[in-house]
């Protein structure tokens, strides 16, 4: 047996390499196998053991554990060796327990979650009720605390976190910011109205407001919707509120909306020359950049300037005395508790006397009709109170009140005024009315030129080219027409038998009503081609038979508009 293994044993032995490897023979170092390399194989991806942690290593004869982060030879059993080690099996239980950053950036609808939302919604509700209604933002400190109180029971109301900085915000910041994206994108499509007026507010900052109106296609109407507010003064150059400095304005707040100027169509804002002048005005420039563009001026502030220009004519003693007795009575409650006595004594209804207005003469009428109302009782009163303390203010009122003549301009100018406010609150509304501007111009001017001068010469005149001074065809002095109330007045004894006066008073009359239809001719063009022909747009004209005989179709307007 032992010349057996050493034969076996021996280099030179003839013993196949096959018998001896069975008989636990060694082998020579040439003779053993190799070991053979294994590369990556893509399917250990998906092999059940190992496709939670493995992956590809830059070498491809290596593995990798994404847990551990080391890399191991490409092998089947060491990797299986490895996922049965301890440290392996805790790494990879740890990081199971562990959250994706996923879960950090994906809301889930949780509870909380839609809360939350329900929060978001009220908040932007009564942001949006709060400035829709006008109501302070200082409400919303004690308004939400408020609804928290009623509503103890609602998870939604004991949420809510919003007081005034937060309101301000929201209506700034999301709602006004998407209302003014959404218009935007409409105004983007369609063609559309600027309107604009500066705030008339002493402050630190002047403001102009930009309103605009346009066809809405989903509420099938013409809309009027502000816009924007903004500064009219630039503050390195106080003087800037010229012309150029409104019209780039303008254009920047359409710019920075990418809206288009070629779809402005229209422009209206008062009368004054910045807007309006024939040359250096933003109206001017706006013909230049957008040619055929409607511009029209406000005709409310027309109207007013209209009046403004005619009462010049009258005694300034008319505007004082009006002044003077609102000023005597304003800061005493004595005062104006004696002058209830004197009202209920004379049976008058006692009303408070009105402030009359620094700007508007329109608004001067209501004073009026509230002084002719409790003439007597002011006159019983004044007389009164000037005789007991012999003050000047009071004898100047006294002297008015006690003037015949006062009270006859009193009783024109409560005739006049209310003409012009029924025109101006006609055009207060918020309907379409601009196809009765041409008829209610027309009237007006027609009714007062009929006061001083002859019909016929007015009825068979072209209104454009008749003369409101002409002397030829004027009223005498008795035939003016000043109202029901100069005509029951005028014949008393204290008025006839003073003729010079009489006769300044009929002068400054004639000459209010020739300065009023100038001022309305000035500003209207009676013949405009645009304006005369909008009545054929009103819907009583357009399904009335005997119209459409005279005006069949609209082609007499469309040759008219500016393409």
């Amino acid at each position: 047996k032992e010349k057996m293994d050493d034969e076996l044993n021996t280099p030179s032995c003839s013993t196949p390499k096959k018998k001896r490897m069975m008989r636990g023979g060694d082998l020579d170092k040439d003779e053993k196998p190799k070991h053979r390399v294994q590369k990556f194989r893509k399917e250990w991806k998906t092999d059940e053991s190992l496709r939670q942690w493995i992956e590809q290593d830059a070498d491809e004869l290596k593995a990798k554990c994404k847990f551990c982060k080391i890399s191991m030879v490409a092998e089947l059993t060491v990797l299986k060796n490895h996922g049965k080690g301890k440290k392996h099996i805790n790494i990879l239980s740890n990081a199971s327990k562990q959250k994706s950053m996923m879960c950090f950036t994906m809301k889930t609808p949780t509870v909380e979650n839609k809360l939350n939302k329900s929060v978001q919604q009220a908040e932007i509700k009564l942001a949006g009720y709060i400035a829709e209604h006008k109501i302070p933002f200082l409400a919303s400190d004690h308004l939400i605390d408020l609804l928290k109180d009623i509503f103890h029971d609602s998870d939604i109301a004991k949420s809510i976190s919003m007081k005034r900085t937060k309101t301000t915000a929201i209506i700034k910041n999301v709602i006004g910011a998407t209302q003014k994206n959404e218009l935007a994108t409409k105004l983007k499509s369609v063609h559309f109205s600027l309107l604009t007026d500066e705030s008339t507010d002493i402050g630190t900052v002047k403001t102009s407001c930009l309103v605009v109106r346009y066809y809405d296609k989903v509420s099938k109407r013409i809309e009027s919707t502000f816009w924007e507010l903004h500064n009219v003064f630039n503050s390195n150059n106080p003087s800037s509120a010229n012309a150029e400095q409104l019209y780039n304005g303008l254009l920047k707040t359409l710019k920075d909306y990418d809206i288009p100027l070629s779809n402005v169509i229209g422009f209206g804002s008062d009368g004054c020359n910045v807007m309006m002048g024939e040359y250096n005005s933003v109206a001017s420039r706006l013909r230049d950049s957008c040619p055929g563009i409607f511009i029209i001026k406000c005709v409310c502030h027309s109207a007013h300037l209209c009046v403004s220009e005619a009462c010049k004519y009258l005694p300034r003693s008319c505007e004082d005395l009006a002044r003077n007795i609102y000023n005597f009575l304003k800061s005493s409650s004595k005062r104006q508790s004696e002058l209830t006595q004197f009202q209920r004594f004379m049976d008058i209804e006692p009303h408070k006397i009105l402030h009359p207005s620094q700007t508007r003469w329109l608004s001067f009428g209501a004073v009026v009709s509230i002084l002719l109302e409790q003439w007597d009782a002011l006159k019983l009163y004044f007389t009164d109170t000037y005789l007991a303390q012999r003050l000047l203010a009071t004898e100047q009122i006294y002297n008015n009140l006690n003037d015949p003549f006062m009270k006859l301009f009193y009783y024109f100018l409560d005739w006049i005024l209310p003409m012009f406010n029924k025109f101006n609150s006609f055009f207060q509304t918020k309907e379409v009315v601009v196809n009765d501007l041409h008829d209610m111009v027309i009237q007006l001017y027609m009714e007062i030129l009929q006061c001083f001068l002859k019909k016929d010469y007015v009825l068979k005149t072209e209104l454009n080219i008749i003369n409101p001074k002409n002397g030829e065809h004027q009223l005498t002095n008795n035939q003016l027409y000043l109202g029901i109330n100069v005509l029951k007045h005028k014949d008393r004894p204290e008025i006839v038998n003073d003729q010079p006066r009489l006769r300044d008073f009929y002068e400054k009359c004639r000459q209010f009503l020739q300065s009023a239809t100038v001022e309305i001719k000035k500003r209207y063009n009676m013949n405009d081609p645009v304006l005369s022909k909008l009545s054929i747009l009103k819907p009583n004209n357009a399904v009335s038979l005997s119209f459409r005989d005279e005006i069949p179709s609209l082609i007499q307007l469309m040759t008219a508009v500016p393409s």
